[in-house]
């Protein structure tokens, strides 16, 4: 589970509850992607990723920083 800000007002089509800006949430990251996907025909992003675990593609970047740095 992850924790999420909702930055747009929206409702959950799974389980019908209407999440207000600025709430914090916690859900799957694979349903937050869902919300994501099924939201993207509006403006802008609804929710923001709030506990600090990195960004798969930050960390692939750190570790080829790493590899070239041992060389």
């Amino acid at each position: 589970m992850a924790k999420y800000k909702v930055l747009q007002k929206f409702r959950d089509i799974k389980t019908d509850e209407v999440y207000e800006v600025g709430s914090e949430i916690t859900m799957n990251v694979s349903r937050a992607e869902e919300v994501e996907k099924n939201l993207e025909k509006y403006d802008g992003s609804f929710l923001e990723r709030t506990d600090n675990k990195p960004a798969t593609d930050q960390v692939e970047i750190e570790d080829e920083t790493n590899e070239s740095q041992e060389e």
